[in-house]
């Protein structure tokens, strides 16, 4: 070991004139010196890749790389020696996803929001920067690169970290050499994200605009590579193109994007890299499926502080599981076959990388898979596991040495070898231990002293009944050996390793107890000694969460399956013609009404008894923001028709159980209202616990929606940045933007798709005038509303909806003749100008006037209530009971298209129905069951124990968090992720409740 310590003066001499001589093309002044260097590294316990170990070891290092491994090898005649008995030499670690040595993004100054002000002939969208370069903007930072080098790292693949598209990446040495030596390979990987960045422009202003901006990009620059003759010269894109060649890394930023990224993937033969989030083990089957490779952030959530029961209150449950099982997560892709590596991206202090490696071993993660995912796997993707990634002849001389086992909890990383050069992480202790020391045995303390003569320790015992005791202590290297006798002539095994100056280990008596034992150089033992209180209570077994679908409040252990139903003696309201049927059966099987009538019988059902009870279609809502991902307005643009909200479907919105729970089972999810012309809907059936994909009612009709009024023309509230600022502007959008898509369609018809550059914008628009898409418009003013009308019949086309129509009541005739339906409120007026002339008769009187009439709700607190507010049209109104109940069930599913599937209770129709325990318009009744195609995703008799099992998961995990606080875990305050509830003209969103309470209310 002092051959070890004397060695790092010769170490650092030799490494500088490497670093000198290896600039071979800068000019010298002066005589060049021999670019040579070269190490022996003695008697190592060699990991030349995972799964590998080679005990009494050699390696010959030769100019920055590995010339020879084997045992007993003969030390070159330039070689510098070092002695490395005892200790451990792995492969530096490879992190693919850091921004290390890169500039501050800056915030681009500019007076136009809608076009870039970048100079030069790029793209039009400032969050697109493939013509960046990494490697052009990369600078040597010690200081940076020296928190990597503690931590094992040697090699990063850096990117400038601002946009959509980032440019090309950069593979890295972390030493401290010039930019020319320290970057290994120039471009590597196309980086991309969902996050706009600092980019001066609002476009895109949501989650589903970045997706659209993507996949025009993608479309561009797929045209622009092989038209002959180009309209414009674009550099972004020729090095979009260029691009295409490197590894494409996408940045997720939960298990939903993933999904996102790779149905982007599929749609445009990419083959992503994707860096997930921490979280994909909460939907591992879906994330399995994509077949995606994974650099996966070691990002643990922190103990929060739940002492006080109002802080612990606010914590979702979600949150608590995900506190518990995120150390988990590596494991869960092990045993998934999912190919990952690791990075400390995300990390707040990257000290942590390695206690969260370890700890993710502890929990399940294979000690080979784990070094797999730093080392040869990053090598592998990048093409370089010829050079990098592992210790062999011809390679990088990339190295850590540690004092044992690199993924056990107490080793450390003395040194960092980069291209050859070695860089202390932790220096070598004396190997003189001389000094007095208090030695502890079990609840026993002894004053000692060691005095260190030639090779041997002499052991004196400092209290006054020394004579009866008797200590032998033999130190080699860091690893102590002992025998002790104690004052009952009790002998004692001592066995203990030097860590960080404390000698920590145990002792066996003759007796066979094991005790504790440590020494210390000063009196301070108590801390040390609290060691052995967490161990013990480490190995207490302990309860984990299950993971459920969704992963929250009220998800499901195992997902709900079809079964075959019979409800009997129910009062249905079938909405059909046959009107309300008493004391009848329904028969529900394979997901579809088999059979209604009195008296069926079928030995194989599941029988319910619904006497007294009423039966009814599940509830429609025809106008939705519910289930929606990070924004429902893309604002940014008169016309965003190529967004879509099918994209951004969120299946984890605590708000879908809700509104199951109040009989809602199917809902369009509407862009929202802040421009003329919005993005494309979804419509989904409520699936609770099913990934985005599965909730989407299968082979519906497309909408988009539309805008008018003062959501749309907003005066004032666009700088004047954005057309239109009056209602006449309105106009002239729709006019402009359908002529522009029929002669789009027209060029497309003249000289064939491959001809025409793909505008996803007009693309949507002209579906609407081939009768292929259909208009939903939020619309109060009746002047407005007959404008629309008439642009659609100039176009041939019809307006399919009109919702809110609030002035509806004024025009009815002129809609009754359009073709267009009405989409309303039940009694909103007066809460902006707009609607000073709302009536609540309008529902009746459009509905009187023979247009298809539906109430919805806009808002996730009153879709739980629409059965309520559909009694509303019999107040005002005087219609029957059963037309009411259609306000809310067959005419939205006639304004969808879908009656023929949902709407009424129909044999044959899908088995979308709700039980009651009362009149469904009554405000006294409750929901008792709710089915989805004949699937149960609601039952109020199941309520109380999904509460009590939510409340005690709770407790027990509020639980552990305090037993790890007692232990002295450090905790921070809870703070909540952002959520949002929206409605029309939501641009932020508002805060979503907690999902604590099932009846909890949110919305003025």
């Amino acid at each position: 070991m002092k051959l070890v310590h004397n060695l790092f003066v010769c170490l650092t001499f030799f490494s500088i004139i490497h670093l000198c001589q290896a600039q071979v093309s800068f000019p010298v002044n002066g005589v060049r010196e021999p670019d040579q260097s070269c190490f022996l590294l003695r008697q190592a316990t060699v990991h030349p890749e995972p799964g590998i170990q080679l005990e009494n070891t050699d390696l010959i290092i030769r100019n920055g790389k590995i010339e020879t491994i084997g045992k007993d090898l003969k030390p070159p005649i330039d070689a510098v020696i070092k002695d490395y008995k005892n200790m451990h030499i792995y492969p530096s670690l490879i992190d693919l996803y850091a921004d290390y040595g890169m500039p501050e993004p800056k915030k681009a100054i500019s007076n136009n929001a809608m076009v870039s002000s970048k100079e030069g002939a790029f793209s039009w969208n400032e969050a697109l920067k493939p013509e960046i370069k990494a490697a052009e903007f990369f600078t040597v930072k010690n200081e940076q690169a020296q928190k990597f080098r503690d931590i094992g790292f040697g090699m990063v693949n850096t990117h400038f970290p601002d946009g959509i598209s980032r440019g090309s990446s950069t593979l890295v040495f972390l030493g401290t050499g010039n930019e020319h030596e320290m970057i290994l390979k120039s471009e590597v990987a196309h980086q991309l994200t969902f996050n706009k960045g600092l980019s001066s422009q609002d476009y895109p202003g949501s989650l589903m605009g970045c997706l659209a901006l993507l996949r025009q990009t993608y479309l561009d620059a797929a045209y622009y590579e092989k038209v002959i003759k180009p309209k414009e010269v674009n550099l972004s894109l020729e090095a979009w193109n260029r691009n295409g060649s490197l590894l494409q890394i996408f940045a997720a930023n939960d298990k939903f994007d993933i999904l996102r990224i790779d149905k982007l993937a599929k749609e445009f033969n990419q083959n992503f890299i994707i860096k997930s989030n921490g979280d994909e083990y909460q939907r591992i089957e879906e994330v399995k499926k994509t077949n995606a490779r994974l650099i996966v952030p070691l990002k643990f959530p922190p103990l929060y502080e739940v002492e006080d029961p109002y802080d612990a209150e606010q914590i979702d449950l979600a949150d608590l599981k995900h506190w518990e099982l995120a150390p988990y997560n590596p494991a869960f892709l092990e045993k998934n076959n999912v190919e990952f590596s690791f990075t400390t991206n995300g990390l707040k202090d990257q000290k942590d990388f390695l206690p969260n490696l370890r700890k993710a071993v502890k929990l399940g993660l294979s000690k080979n898979k784990a070094l797999e995912a730093l080392t040869t796997t990053p090598a592998k993707w990048m093409g370089l596991d010829n050079v990098i990634g592992s210790l062999a002849k011809g390679k990088w001389a990339n190295m850590i040495i540690t004092n044992g086992d690199l993924l056990e909890e107490k080793t450390q990383i003395y040194e960092n070898w980069i291209k050859g050069q070695s860089y202390v992480v932790k220096r070598f202790e004396t190997d003189n231990y001389s000094g007095n020391y208090k030695m502890q045995l079990g609840p026993k303390s002894y004053e000692i002293m060691l005095v260190k003569k030639e090779d041997k320790y002499e052991c004196t015992i400092l209290t006054n009944d020394s004579m009866k005791l008797n200590l032998q202590i033999k130190i080699e290297g860091r690893y102590l050996n002992g025998k002790f006798t104690d004052e009952n002539k009790q002998v004692y095994l001592l066995s203990a390793t030097e860590q960080e100056g404390i000698f920590i280990g145990q002792s066996i008596g003759s007796d066979g107890i094991v005790k504790i034992f440590q020494m210390k150089l000063n009196d301070d033992l108590g801390k040390e000694f609290k060691v052995d209180t967490k161990e013990k209570n480490a190995n207490i077994p302990d309860t984990v969460s299950m993971v459920t679908y969704p992963f929250m409040a009220y998800g499901w252990m195992e997902k709900p399956v079809q079964k075959k139903y019979l409800i009997k003696n129910a009062t249905i309201w079938t909405c059909e013609k046959d009107g309300n049927l008493s004391n009848t059966d329904l028969l529900i099987e394979n997901g579809k009404i088999k059979k209604i009538a009195k008296s069926i019988s079928d030995e194989t059902a599941i029988v319910i008894n619904a006497s007294g009870k009423h039966l009814t279609p599940g509830i429609i809502d025809e106008h939705s923001h519910i289930a929606i991902s990070r924004g429902v307005n893309e604002c940014t643009e008169a016309s965003t028709a190529e967004v879509r909200i099918g994209d951004v479907i969120n299946s984890d919105d605590i708000n879908i159980y809700r509104q199951l729970s109040g009989g809602v089972t199917t809902s369009q999810l509407l862009h929202g209202s802040c421009n003329p012309i919005g993005g494309q809907s979804a419509i989904i059936k409520l699936r609770w616990g099913s990934s985005p994909d599965e909730m989407k009612f299968e082979g519906a009709d497309p909408f988009i929606k539309f805008a008018l009024g003062e959501n749309v023309k907003r005066s004032g509230g666009n700088n004047n940045q954005r057309f239109p600022d009056t209602r006449m502007g309105v106009e002239q959008v729709y006019i402009d933007y359908f002529t522009r898509a029929k002669s789009y369609s027209d060029d497309i018809k003249k000289f064939g798709p491959d001809k025409v550059r793909r505008n996803l914008d007009l693309e949507t628009l002209a579906e609407i005038l081939d009768k292929k898409r259909f208009i939903t418009c939020h619309s109060y003013v009746q002047s407005e509303i007959n404008m629309l009308m008439h642009v659609a019949e100039r176009f041939n086309f019809r307006v399919n909806t009109f919702t809110h129509i609030l002035e509806g009541y004024k025009v009815a005739d002129k809609m009754k003749k359009h073709g267009v339906g009405a989409a309303s409120f039940s009694d909103w007026w007066a809460y902006k100008f707009e609607v000073y002339e709302a009536i609540p008769y309008n529902g009746a009187i459009l509905h009187n006037q023979g247009v298809t009439t539906a109430f919805n709700s806009d808002d996730a607190e009153m879709a739980r209530r629409l059965n309520q507010e559909s009694a509303k049209a019999i107040k005002y109104g005087n219609l029957s009971e059963t037309e009411a109940l259609k306000f809310v069930t067959l005419n939205p599913a006639k304004l969808l298209h879908l009656d023929h599937r949902v709407g009424s209770l129909k044999e044959g129709k899908d088995a979308d129905v709700v039980l009651w325990n009362g009149n469904p318009l009554s405000v006294y009744s409750l929901v008792e069951k709710t089915f989805i195609d004949g699937i149960k995703y609601f039952d109020k008799d199941e309520q109380v124990n999904k509460q009590e099992f939510i409340q005690k998961e709770r407790a027990r995990i509020i639980q552990k968090m305090l037993q790890q606080k007692s232990l002295g875990s450090t905790t921070t305050p809870f703070r909540s992720p952002t959520k949002k509830l929206y409605h029309c003209d939501s641009v932020e969103g508002e805060t979503l409740n907690s999902d604590n309470d099932l009846n909890s209310h949110h919305h003025e």
